[in-house]
């Protein structure tokens, strides 16, 4: 669309939406109303109450006409996305109410985009938001990822009402709210005890229901291109003919550079005239527009029990996706979490189908690489092949045909494993002092008989089979001093998760003690009114917000060089690794020269 003077069709149009606009201003307040498929009942003084609402949202004529143009922008793609996910179609008026639809809106609470999802939150739905990207900011993910988090209310609360009141409130804090008779009920009353965020609400939905489907005052709607994967807004703007500026307004998620290849995002593009019936993803090659869109399979639907909202966060370990096994997991709940086969999820970790899932470890939803990053590891006492090859992310094959072993051999302590090149056959075997820990029980490797293994335990192979004192002795005349990284321990792993899902048993303060951080931070990060506010499923940050972590301290600017990486970066500023992280808001460890990252002053 290029930006010219406003055509005759174009006056006829603004002529007939001022006309059409005009007549919708005198909206009473109905006495019972549909939610999907609840029927809502109001009572007279609250009825009352909410066309004050109503008439305020109406009085400007000018406001109300800015707010339909965007609504019918909009509102075509939340209606498919939320209908694909089963959500009544009136909650479509709540992104009216949360940031006017305004792509780029920011509360006091720092909550983004259309939605008005902090970025913890979108993570939580599988947004991406990061220096590049920010799909709060993408009506199309944006949407999808509210649908998700509706529908995760309304799996525990049961009713539509409650879930609208929870979006503001969050789950926990809805709770004193909540009428448990009115859970799964066809029927509810709204009354003066009813939330003021749901009586806006209704507000909201009797205000603008009258406009859906008014023609945009200049005669346009929004296209979605959706394989713009490698292309810059400038080379999407070339090809579809549109002006450049008109494209980055209704595309200021993407932050920089091209259009990422990791997954498909819709670029809106500007068009004029009158949009097809269900006009979606018309992309560049076949110029096909899609009426009806299939409906997706997620491996959640074919799991029961699982959830949106059972989903954990996913961190990266040894630059792989991983997830976090709770108390009660299994490899059908982490694989349903993970959105992957309990076939592949197995596979990923080496793992056979009598092996159990051993809590509190960390579990990869990707393939693991054929090398480490690291040259050498010394075999502690209790490690098993197995076991080390996921501290560093290694296939098991890999790493027993890179030390010319079987993968059920175990390897005695001390024993030095090449983990990133083969040991060539004419290389010994060699062996590092390790220091012999107290043996209280024996211990096998984690099989299905097999639960968390301690340090302070040894192997009932290492008990039965003692190392050759003299072995290892002619063999450390041979072998010069080896330098082992640190990887990462159970207990540091834990520090980098930001978001926890509560399991069946736990207790705000048994999350803490497993943190390691207060029950007062638990409290005050997640908005909870009392320990008790929490449930089954529910999503709780457990890291404190960057915002806290760097009150009071001074932050400087750091322009990348040749070489330096995130580590290298974090110590010359006295800062962790996952410090600079956060602050940056890093996808990753990726840098590019030139780029300048926020630091703390040393």
């Amino acid at each position: 669309m290029r930006k010219r003077g406003i055509s005759s069709k174009m006056q006829v149009v603004r002529v007939i939406f001022m006309i059409l606009s005009t007549n919708v201003f005198a909206q009473t307040v109905p006495s019972e109303m549909m939610l999907g498929d609840l029927r809502l009942t109001i009572n007279e003084s609250t009825r009352r109450q909410i066309q004050k609402d109503v008439d305020r949202l109406t009085q400007s004529q000018t406001y109300y006409n800015i707010l339909v143009d965007r609504m019918n922008l909009y509102f075509p793609i939340i209606e498919r996305e939320h209908g694909e996910a089963g959500i009544p179609d009136q909650i479509k008026f709540l992104a009216i109410q949360e940031s006017a639809l305004i792509s780029d809106a920011v509360s006091s609470a720092n909550a983004v985009g259309f939605w008005q999802f902090k970025d913890f939150t979108a993570r939580e739905v599988g947004l991406r938001v990061d220096r590049n990207v920010d799909e709060r900011l993408n009506i199309v993910s944006a949407s999808r990822g509210s649908a998700k988090y509706l529908n995760s209310h309304n799996y525990f609360l049961k009713n539509w009402v409650y879930s609208v009141m929870a979006y503001n409130t969050g789950r926990g804090g809805a709770q004193k709210y909540v009428d448990q008779s009115n859970l799964g009920v066809k029927k509810m009353t709204i009354n003066s005890k009813t939330h003021w965020y749901v009586k806006k609400f209704i507000a909201h939905v009797v205000a603008f229901s009258p406009s859906v489907g008014l023609p945009h005052s200049e005669g346009i709607w929004l296209d979605e291109v959706t394989n713009a994967g490698g292309k810059s807004l400038q080379q999407i703007a070339r090809e579809e003919k549109v002006d450049l500026e008109e494209l980055k307004k209704y595309n200021k998620w993407l932050k920089r550079g091209v259009v990422p290849k990791d997954r498909t995002y819709a670029v809106l593009v500007p068009r004029e005239g009158s949009p097809p019936k269900r006009a979606i993803a018309q992309n560049n090659d076949k110029r096909s527009k899609i009426t009806e869109p299939q409906k997706k399979v997620y491996p959640t639907e074919l799991k029961p029990g699982i959830t949106e909202a059972n989903k954990s966060t996913i961190i990266p370990l040894n630059g792989i996706p991983s997830i976090l096994a709770r108390g009660a997991d299994d490899v059908h709940t982490l694989s349903a979490r993970a959105g992957i086969s309990e076939k592949r999820f197995r596979k990923y970790n080496d793992m056979a189908e009598s092996d159990k899932i051993i809590p509190n470890e960390f579990y990869y939803i990707k393939k693991k690489k054929s090398k480490a990053k690291i040259g050498f590891h010394v075999v502690k006492h209790t490690e098993n092949l197995w076991e080390i090859s996921q501290q560093y992310g290694i296939r098991l094959s890999k790493l027993a045909q890179r030390n010319r072993m079987s993968i059920i051999d175990e390897p005695k302590p001390g024993r030095v494993l090449w983990m990133d090149k083969t040991r060539p056959s004419s290389e010994p075997i060699a062996y590092h002092e390790v220091s012999k820990p107290v043996i209280t029980k024996p211990a096998a490797r984690p099989t299905a008989s097999t639960t968390n293994v301690d340090d302070e335990v040894m192997t009932k192979e290492s008990i039965e089979e003692p190392i050759d004192e003299e072995i290892i002795e002619d063999s450390l005349e041979e072998v010069p001093d080896i330098i082992v990284p640190i990887v990462d321990t159970k207990e540091e792993r834990l520090r980098k998760v930001k978001i926890h899902t509560i399991a069946a048993g736990e207790t705000l303060w048994s999350i803490s003690q497993l943190y390691e951080v207060t029950m007062d931070d638990l409290l005050r990060w997640n908005e909870l009114p009392n320990p008790d506010a929490i449930n089954i499923g529910q999503n709780i940050q457990v890291k404190a917000p960057i915002e806290e972590v760097s009150e009071g301290k001074t932050i400087l600017k750091h322009t990348v060089q040749p070489g330096e990486t995130v580590y290298a970066i974090s110590r010359k500023y006295g800062m962790t690794v996952d410090e600079v992280v956060d602050l940056n808001s890093l996808n990753g460890f990726d840098l590019e020269v030139g780029q300048e990252l926020s630091v703390y002053e040393k």
